[in-house]
């Protein structure tokens, strides 16, 4: 299962899913609040999203499989991984957040524009959409939720198998906190040359390719060549 970033919808994740789904059985959900789903009455903690998920994985009959994810989704991701061992068999963080030394609205400001400069349009019409869909105050609700979580505390306690993938091109996730992820986590660290943030759309082949082998040792080959984006109404 794919889960997306900070507002954003499965489709940003898609391309990477198409990439994975000749291998497994692939899922790319839309998070409570964001994209096709129904939205709760206020925007869920990182923990109560987490929460959703493992409802969403129960309900899917797909427990134990594997969890990639992408930047906001990492906190998610590992939130889930670190309460529920037995709903993950392998974890992939890919551009995890938030890093400490740029925990603030400030200090996420200046990577949030470099960014925002090498967005693909087919990028930014998903993006623009979707804040679209989840509204302001949404979206300024879970980013509260989202600097309120320290990843770094919930990391110790994951125990499945985890994989760190940082892109060299990623202003939000340094070379140091991607190695101390890694090393919470108790994992491995793979860098991307040239990998943008926004990795699991951008630069899908390259994602693939460096996270298959993982997956493949610890999942085996599971999949039909299928990518199903159900789930939307978690």
């Amino acid at each position: 299962m794919l889960v997306p970033g900070f507002v954003v919808s499965g489709a940003y994740a898609v391309p990477t899913a198409v990439r994975l789904a000749g291998t497994f059985r692939v899922y790319v959900p839309d998070l409570p609040g964001f994209g096709r789903s129904r939205p709760p009455r206020q925007a869920l903690s990182v923990t109560e999203l987490a929460d959703c998920l493992r409802a969403w994985l129960r309900a899917a009959g797909v427990e134990g499989g594997g969890l990639l994810a992408n930047s906001f989704g990492c906190q998610v991701a590992a939130d889930l991984a670190a309460r529920y061992p037995g709903a993950v068999r392998a974890l992939v963080l890919t551009s995890p957040t938030v890093d400490p030394a740029i925990r603030s609205t400030a200090g996420l400001l200046r990577p949030w524009l470099s960014e925002a400069r090498t967005q693909s349009w087919q990028l930014r019409r998903i993006l623009a959409r979707d804040f679209l869909r989840a509204g302001p105050r949404r979206s300024v609700r879970l980013f509260r939720h989202a600097l309120a979580d320290a990843i770094e505390d919930r990391l110790p306690h994951v125990t499945v198998p985890t994989l760190v993938v940082r892109g060299t091109a990623d202003p939000f996730v340094s070379p140091q906190w991607a190695a101390r992820v890694a090393d919470l986590a108790g994992g491995r660290l793979v860098e991307l040359d040239g990998g943008l943030h926004a990795m699991v759309h951008e630069s899908a082949d390259a994602v693939a390719e460096a996270v298959l082998p993982f997956l493949t040792e610890h999942l085996g080959g599971e999949g039909t060549g299928d990518t199903d984006r159900t789930g939307r109404r978690n």
